[in-house]
């Protein structure tokens, strides 16, 4: 799994989180509505991984579909939504200030991923924490 937290879905409970990214032009997709391409995917990763977490890890699994023309699926939504609600309540962040500083977030993380995997990692990379995050740009 990719991304493990503390808290997201309920009070010290662990909720771990699969990233799938998917490209909907590619010819296997053409003739499926992204609705249907979320829901394929999201439904593959829960098969591969809900029951372990479940039942061996005690907690919550939401797998993650990304698209590579900027469409995200249900999951991700709920759970985007969901953290940009908690930093309101527990941060005092306007929400939707919150909502943009993570989407934002998630583009830069996302294109320093695929920057790494072209040319490789030359520095090591240690992610700063949300303390640090203006969210008031």
């Amino acid at each position: 799994m990719d991304i493990v937290c503390m808290g997201l879905w309920a009070p010290d409970q662990m909720s771990y989180m699969d990233v799938r990214v998917c490209h909907p032009m590619a010819a296997s997709y053409l003739n499926t509505k992204p609705s249907s391409l979320y829901k394929h995917h999201e439904n593959t990763k829960k098969r591969c991984y809900m029951r372990r977490v479940q039942v061996v890890e005690g907690g919550t699994f939401s797998p993650l579909v990304l698209t590579t023309t900027g469409g995200v699926g249900p999951e991700m939504d709920r759970a985007m939504k969901r953290a940009a609600k908690l930093l309101e309540d527990h941060h005092g962040e306007m929400y939707n200030e919150a909502l943009t500083a993570i989407r934002r977030r998630l583009r830069f993380c996302l294109l320093i991923s695929t920057l790494r995997s072209l040319r490789g990692c030359r520095t090591k990379y240690s992610p700063s924490g949300l303390n640090e995050i203006d969210f008031n740009l």
